[in-house]
């Protein structure tokens, strides 16, 4: 009896140091969180871009100071929510959080216990049964914002991580071809020079180019990005609906991941959006005309289109974004500064 639980010991204490470069579920629902080690050391203020959090939020959920120096195998707390722990797999590009399997756990009650369908469980596991065994790391989520490949490499000394990582710079590296398409289009430049060059005659030839590229832009999709008025003309605000880009957000492409911010906000004006409902954010790290989700403490969410960067200005120190003052009123906020969620697709 006693070889067996100091082999069960044994066991528990490899479980423990593998675990360090995985995301581990710890907690107790509804204060779930992750414990993250740092690889090098860095600011929370790195961390919190990697994470998405907010560095006030942070630094009072760990205790530290916002601007506290995190030395390499310092553990810093992620807070774990609906709107970071992504139920839906995204060819394997963000990094999985895990669960370790404790006395009385089964498949049937982690696929109730965190919304997942028993499929999903199989599949993300590579189970051929439903049997798990005590302390086996089982796969419930993944985390938002974290790519797989960028945590696994914050700890390069295990050999498992260090077949991810020369897997994920294949992955990276492969996209690289994407230069090659650049010198294609290149090349098409050079083959209309040479038959311009080679006719004398200056009249025909010279009309047949300018006719071709005035053509083109015309009928290229230009033209079907006309039927976005259209459809906008079809809109009718509604009490409780996400505004005027609520439907294109919606209609986001299934290529795309999820992407998840949290932190504080303030307002700008504007005089869009009391009427339209066109909601307006200004935010730093997201392209121009991406249609994001703001949602406020009070569960309200509206949709809105991104301008452009957050402008530095005067008491705007520590703020993720702005939104225009219509959307403020929409989601019920007063305050002059205020916490939000940003959800998108990129």
């Amino acid at each position: 009896m006693m070889k067996q639980l100091s082999w069960l010991a044994a066991c528990l204490c490899v479980l423990g140091a593998s675990a360090q470069d995985r995301l581990v579920l710890m907690g107790k629902a509804p204060a779930l969180y992750v414990s993250y080690t740092v690889g090098a050391e860095t600011s929370l203020k790195n961390i919190s871009n990697q994470f998405g959090q907010s560095v006030t939020k942070l630094a009072s959920y760990n205790g530290i100071t916002l601007n506290a120096l995190l030395h390499k195998g310092a553990q810093v707390k992620i807070p774990v929510t609906e709107y970071n722990l992504l139920r839906t797999k995204s060819d394997g590009a963000n990094a999985p959080v895990y669960h370790i399997v404790e006395k009385g756990d089964n498949l049937y009650r982690l696929s109730k216990n965190n919304n997942i369908t028993l499929a999903n469980l199989r599949e993300w596991n590579e189970l051929k049964s439903d049997a798990i065994r005590l302390g086996q790391p089982v796969i419930i989520g993944f985390m938002a914002n974290v790519k797989a490949g960028e945590f696994r490499a914050a700890e390069p000394k295990k050999e498992d991580p260090k077949k991810t990582t020369e897997e994920t710079t294949v992955a990276k590296t492969e996209p690289k071809p994407e230069t090659k398409t650049a010198i294609k289009k290149e090349e098409p430049k050079t083959q209309p020079e040479e038959p311009a060059a080679k006719p004398e005659i200056k009249n025909q030839p010279a009309k047949e180019p300018l006719k071709i590229p005035a053509e083109t832009p015309v009928s290229a999709p230009e033209k079907k990005i006309v039927p976005a008025p259209a459809t906008a003309a079809e809109y009718l605000p509604k009490d409780g609906d996400e505004g005027y880009f609520a439907a294109v957000y919606a209609g986001h492409g299934k290529d795309k991941s999820q992407q998840f911010h949290s932190g504080d906000a303030a307002t700008f004006k504007t005089i869009s959006g009391w009427a339209d409902r066109k909601y307006y954010v200004l935010i730093n790290d997201v392209a121009p005309e991406t249609i994001v989700r703001i949602t406020a403490p009070n569960n309200r969410s509206i949709c809105a289109k991104v301008l452009g960067p957050l402008q530095e200005t005067k008491g705007g120190n520590g703020l993720l974004l702005r939104i225009s003052n219509s959307a403020a009123s929409t989601l019920g906020i007063s305050d002059p500064k205020f916490t939000v969620t940003v959800t998108y697709f990129e």
